[in-house]
This record gives C-alpha cells, sequence and structure tokens, in this order.
C-alpha cells in the first residue's frame, strides 16, 4: 500500500469522488473513475465492480478497468466465483499464486492472463450488502499482502458510501422524472375535465339560446304566416277597385283624385315590393329556424348516451354555425362517401368538426378552400371525416405538440391551444384517432376516424394519435 502522505491524499480524492456521487446523472462515468482509483491507489494492474439489483442476476458485473468490456452486464450468482464467495460470506477474500487451479477462481471472472494476486471486499451499508469489489496485480508485481487487504478493507466503507449514494441520485431522479410525468398527466387529466366541463357549459348555453329563440321565432312565423293571408285579401280588393276604374272616369274629379293618391303610394312599385318583402321576411325566418335547429343538433345537451348519428348532418349543422369564421376565408368543397349511422356523442363530435373548420379557416392566408371528405374504413366496421385546407401548413418542429394542452402557433390572444386537445380527447374516448398530415405552404389535413359501434370497443384501451393521418 502507498505512504501515509499519499494515502491521506489518496483517501481526499476519493472524497471528492464522493461528493460528486450525490449529482451524478449518469453513474457509469464516476463509477469507472471510481474503480480507476482503486486500481491506481493498490497499484493493481485490473479492477472489477458487481451491484446489486443492476441486472437478473444475483450481482452484474457495472465496471472494469483493465478487463474486456465485454464483461459488463454479466451475472453473479451468489457463491459462485470470487464475486459470489464474497458477497455471500461478506468477507475479504485475499488470493496470491497459482490461481489457475484455484478451485475458487472461474474463468469468468478473471482476465485473459491469470492475475497472480487478487483481492475482493464486500460493499455493505450496515448489514445490507450493496456489491463486491475485486482489483488484481498481474504477475510482474509484488502480490497482495494481508496488510493490503486490512487497508482495503477499512476504505471499502466510503467506497459503499459513495456506490449508494449513486445509487440513492439515480434513484431519486427516477422518482422525479416519474412524478414530472405524473403530473402532466395530472394536468392533461385536469385540462380533459375543465374542458369537458366548458363543452358542457356551451352545450347548455346553446340549448338554452336555441330555446329562447324559439319563442319568439314560432309567433313571428304564426304572425307573418297570417300577415301573409291578409296582405294577399288586401291586393285582391285592391286589384278588384283597379278593375272598377272605366266606371269613375265619367267622373274626372273623383278620377284626378284617385290617380294622385296611385301615383303618391306608388301602387304598382307597392304592389311587387311589398310581395318580395314578406317573401324576404319568410325565407330569413326560415334561415333563424335552421340556424336554431342547427344549434340545438349541435349541442345535443340533452344526449348523455351514445346514439347513432348521421355523421353528415352533424358536420352540416356544424357549418352552419362557423358560417361567419368561413365564408369570408374559403369556400367549401364536399366530398362525400356514404356512411352509415355512427354510434356516438354527437354534440362532442361536433365539437371536434367546428375546431378543426376554424383551424382550417385560420390557416387560410387570403382566400382558399376547405375540402370535407368521408368514407369508411376496415370493413366498413369504421369512418372517417377529413378536413383539408390549402394554407400555410404546419411546421415539423410543431407536428408533435399539436395536440399538447395550451400549444399554439396562433399570437398571444388569439388562440388558447386547448382546441386540438379538446378535440384528441373527445376522439380517444370514442375510441377512434386523429392524425394529421402537412406540408408548408401546401396545407393541411386533419382525419379523425372512429369505429361504428362501439358496444364491442368500450372496454378496450383507445389507441395513441399516429403521427400521420391513414392514407386514403
Amino acid at each position: 500500500m502507498m505512504n501515509p502522505t499519499n494515502r491521506l491524499a489518496w483517501i481526499y480524492d476519493l472524497y471528492l469522488i464522493g461528493q460528486r456521487a450525490g449529482t451524478a446523472d449518469d453513474p457509469a462515468p464516476l463509477r469507472r473513475e471510481l474503480l480507476e482509483h482503486v486500481v491506481r491507489g493498490f497499484d493493481a494492474s485490473t479492477g472489477c465492480l458487481a451491484l446489486k439489483g443492476e441486472g437478473p442476476g444475483d450481482l452484474t458485473i457495472t465496471t472494469v478497468v483493465g478487463l474486456s468490456e465485454a464483461a459488463i452486464g454479466t451475472p453473479i450468482t451468489l457463491g459462485n466465483g470470487i464475486l459470489g464467495q464474497v458477497a455471500q460470506t461478506r468477507q475479504p477474500m485475499l488470493l496470491n499464486g497459482d490461481l489457475k487451479h484455484d478451485s475458487r477462481v472461474t474463468s469468468r471472472n478473471v482476465a485473459r492472463e491469470r492475475p497472480a494476486s487478487a483481492m475482493c471486499w464486500p460493499l455493505r451499508l450496515d448489514a445490507q450488502l450493496v456489491g463486491t469489489l475485486s482489483i488484481n496485480r498481474s504477475h510482474e508485481l509484488t502480490p497482495f499482502s494481508a496488510e493490503d487487504l486490512e487497508h482495503g478493507h477499512m476504505l471499502v466503507n466510503m467506497i459503499s458510501v459513495v456506490i449508494e449514494n449513486m445509487r440513492l441520485h439515480r434513484d431519486q431522479q427516477a422518482q422525479i422524472t416519474e412524478m414530472r410525468r405524473m403530473n402532466k398527466k395530472l394536468e392533461e387529466a385536469h385540462t380533459q375535465l375543465f374542458q369537458s366541463e366548458k363543452l358542457a357549459s356551451i352545450g347548455q348555453l346553446a340549448a338554452g339560446v336555441a330555446h329562447e329563440i324559439n319563442n319568439p321565432v314560432g309567433y313571428i312565423n304564426s304572425n307573418l304566416s297570417s300577415l301573409q293571408n291578409y296582405l294577399d285579401g288586401l291586393l285582391k280588393v285592391v286589384d278588384c277597385y283597379q278593375s272598377a276604374d272605366p266606371l269613375i272616369a265619367a267622373d274626372p274629379e273623383r278620377m284626378a283624385a284617385v290617380e294622385r293618391v296611385k301615383q303618391e303610394a306608388d301602387l304598382a312599385f307597392l304592389k311587387d315590393d311589398v310581395t318580395e318583402l314578406m317573401a324576404e321576411c319568410l325565407e330569413g325566418l326560415a334561415r333563424v329556424k335552421r340556424i336554431v335547429q342547427d344549434l340545438k343538433d349541435f349541442s345535443h345537451v340533452d344526449e348523455g348516451e351514445w346514439t347513432e348519428q348521421d355523421i353528415h348532418k352533424g358536420v352540416e349543422s356544424t357549418l352552419n354555425i362557423v358560417q361567419n369564421e368561413i365564408k369570408y376565408k374559403a369556400d367549401v368543397v364536399r366530398e362525400y362517401g356514404t356512411l352509415p349511422p355512427v354510434e356516438c356523442l354527437s354534440g362532442q363530435l361536433n365539437q371536434v368538426f367546428m375546431n378543426l373548420l376554424v383551424n382550417a379557416a385560420h390557416a387560410i392566408e387570403g382566400h382558399g378552400t376547405i375540402t370535407i371528405r368521408t368514407g369508411t374504413a376496415e370493413g366498413g366496421g369504421q369512418v372517417w371525416v377529413e378536413v383539408a385546407d390549402d394554407g400555410k401548413g404546419i411546421l415539423p418542429e410543431h407536428m408533435e405538440k399539436l395536440f399538447d394542452p395550451f400549444f399554439t402557433t396562433k399570437p398571444v390572444g388569439k388562440g388558447t391551444g386547448l382546441g386540438l386537445s379538446l378535440a384528441y380527447g373527445i376522439v380517444q374516448r370514442h375510441h377512434g384517432h386523429i392524425g394529421v398530415k402537412s406540408k408548408v405552404g401546401v396545407g393541411t389535413t386533419f382525419r379523425v376516424t372512429i369505429p361504428v359501434r362501439q358496444h364491442h370497443v368500450r372496454a378496450e384501451a383507445a389507441p395513441e394519435a399516429p403521427a400521420e393521418a391513414p392514407r386514403r
């Protein structure tokens, strides 16, 4: 062993290594530095470190110095070889002489050229085994002595603490990573719950507004129908009076008064225009009734159960709701396939369609085209809906974040980053998937695929969202 002065310096360097053990994210380089420090300190040729809990065996070789790197990962069974025997007996071991014929040595635990001398210590914290450490000297070096073994035995406690600190730091980092993962999942669940409650509130509000509008619309429609009948009757009376004009022509003064009133009222224009105005009022009222119905179809606030719905009807009612968002930005092209009735939560699916349509409109700079396609897959067992735009496209670095809560490429105040996250959650609830393909400067296509029937798949785990929508 080294002289006392060098020994103190060696111990201090070992202490410094131990100081870094509590902050090393990757323990492998620090383990090697530690083993190299021990090999140098004992003027050894090679060294081997095996630790508990690092692999399938009772011990596993994690670090070697001067030996083949292929030995790393080798499992060690208690009682097998030097490392296994020391781990089983918890006692240090000194071997000198012809180790080739020593029954305590197995070929896989020594160097290709058999050492002339070897020492091995158990690494323990109190009664707990941490691992084993062995060092070897070649034939040209002086064999280890019992004093060397004793000196090493006093130092391995420090080494055990260093090794354990590495393990504790690694476990702590793993726990922190797991906590972060769980926190993220909790945040996503909270966001999903918030969005579900928000959607329910929007649905209730929409249904309430639709109900309130329905009342005045109902009596306006009734009054307009009556007014149309009255107007038709009055116009018939006017026509009848006009047919009597020749009879009053013999009275010039009265005829002049009648003509003056006709001119002041512009009777010919009035008869044509009042008919057109009434027709426009009735058409506008019919439009309001359609919007109200679309609003009710969109919200489906009373539908807490899965029902069979016409997907195209849902898309069309959603298009009417977002008409003002789209009509100045894009022409809508429909390429509908033949779809069976789909078991779904219609109001929630309409929310997905609304998010995709509004996002498509926002992605278009100037005036463009939004194409809606539908079709079936999996032999008719699934239906899909695509919303494609010819807008600016999505940057590749943004693709993986599209469905993350609060991620948005819109300016501050223009978007919450919750729309696609909500859409993803709704599609997952339907045991389907939502995918996207995009090319910058060309456009983006979102595809939503869901099963036609839910009762066969409700118990199954929902699939992850693919990076790309499946090709048709």
